[in-house]
């Protein structure tokens, strides 16, 4: 089974979308699945409507917006299926992409499978600061991640829901997913990366702020790099 968790706060307009956009594609993927939407403390419909979406859909709800990190950690604790999907609630990287995510997968040589906005070349309408603030957290990343990747940050990945479930994460914003990468490599898991353009939401405003996420971002490589001083403390001990 898979399970497709999306953070959402104050997405009414886009959870509207859901059944029109999201549940066609995963009507193709020839695997039973779940939608579950995590309401983070939303302050219009996102919750109501989501729970009326059918079947396929489930909602878990925090009373207060306690942001990125807590959204994803606590549906990675709900989710029922032995795959994960992790997914922006405002669908600015295209639910098409999710059977490529997993026909990389079924290929069977990695752990998880990562989208890549520079390998899609990033998308015709991205802004260039938000190209540079990308190439400057990957070079920085790469390096202490010991292995090659392209980006960090996109939330767009599967995951094995085991992998996920007994990580001790310590992330509060959208750094959560560069946190989850280094973790995971950390414990020996292959990752691999497809090309995923990244559009421009359709509803709504995004709730990042890039000065508050480049400081959580900066504490995150502090950590990083004691983590990976303490380990090589102790083998040279």
């Amino acid at each position: 089974m898979l399970s497709v968790v999306i953070p959402a706060w104050n997405e009414e307009k886009n959870v509207g979308r859901y059944p029109t956009e999201l549940l066609p594609v995963l009507e193709t993927i020839g695997m039973p699945f779940e939608v579950l939407i995590v309401d983070d403390g939303s302050m219009d419909d996102t919750a109501r409507l989501g729970a009326g979406l059918g079947p396929w859909a489930r909602v878990v709800k925090h009373e207060q917006n306690k942001g990125l990190a807590a959204a994803l950690r606590t549906g990675f604790a709900a989710a029922r299926g032995e795959l994960l999907v992790t997914l922006d609630a405002d669908l600015t990287f295209a639910p098409a992409l999710i059977p490529k995510l997993l026909e990389r997968f079924q290929l069977g040589d990695v752990d998880v499978v990562s989208g890549s906005p520079k390998l899609a070349g990033y998308g015709d309408d991205i802004p260039s600061y938000r190209v540079w603030v990308s190439h400057a957290a990957t070079a920085v990343y790469s390096n202490l991640l010991g292995q090659r990747v392209t980006a960090v940050s996109p939330i767009l990945r599967l995951y094995q829901t085991a992998d996920l479930q007994h990580l001790d994460l310590a992330s509060a914003g959208f750094e959560i997913n560069a946190e989850i990468l280094y973790c995971l490599i950390r414990r020996g898991k292959r990752v691999a990366e497809i090309p995923a353009p990244l559009t421009q939401r359709i509803h709504g405003q995004s709730s990042l702020n890039y000065r508050r996420e480049m400081v959580r971002h900066f504490k995150l490589v502090r950590r990083m790099v004691n983590w990976r001083l303490a380990n090589y403390l102790h083998a040279r001990a």
